[in-house]
């Protein structure tokens, strides 16, 4: 297999992981407050929960942008035309897929 095949089929295995695990954080700070004990324990916990959860989701669309820069990247040098026109047609639903991430972030936020 190609060496440019192999680093693309790399980044396609992380960016599934980084999609998944950013969905998670973006759907726990959804349901961040819905079932909250009064304990002065959890309270301390969730008041520093809520941030970082907001930190995680921001990296795994730091993540997600800096995959799609070495698709990008990558996809001129596939050998053949093909494996091009595949890359780009990905990307294009990756660049969809990250807008509607941040969209959910967004409402998450609310």
């Amino acid at each position: 297999m190609d060496e440019v095949v192999e680093a693309v089929e790399k980044v396609k295995k992380k960016w599934e992981e980084a999609y998944k695990k950013t969905q998670e954080h973006i759907k726990a700070i959804e349901n961040y407050g819905k079932s909250r004990r009064d304990t002065d324990e959890e309270k301390e916990y969730t008041s520093n929960s809520f941030p970082r959860l907001n930190e995680l989701a921001q990296d795994g669309l730091a993540l997600l942008n800096s995959l799609q820069f070495q698709l990008d990247l990558l996809s001129p040098q596939l050998p053949s035309n093909d494996q091009v026109q595949t890359a780009k047609l990905l990307l294009q639903s990756w660049n969809k897929q990250c807008t509607s991430l941040c969209s959910s972030l967004r409402n998450a936020n609310l």
